[in-house]
């Protein structure tokens, strides 16, 4: 029987707010691991987090206080001037 998991392996907390999420997808049948893969996705203060396990986003939401999203706003106002 197969079964598929998946689950946020890793979780980095960037400057200017920026979080980088890494999802890993794991395939197993009849309990032995047949294929494992990666997939990375990026959130900042202005994208809903709303997804996210309950622990990761409490996580998130710490980390992104108004300092964090004022350094992000200013970093994105920089960048696009």
């Amino acid at each position: 029987m197969l079964t598929k998991i998946e689950e946020y392996s890793q979780v980095e907390l960037i400057k200017n707010g920026y979080v980088q999420l890494r999802k890993t997808t794991t395939i197993l049948d009849s309990g032995s691991v047949i294929s494992t893969s990666h997939h990375r996705e990026v959130r900042t203060p202005d994208h809903s987090i709303e997804d996210l396990p309950s622990n990761l986003s409490g996580s998130i939401n710490a980390f992104w206080s108004e300092e964090v999203i004022s350094d992000y706003r200013t970093h994105v106002s920089a960048s696009a001037s």
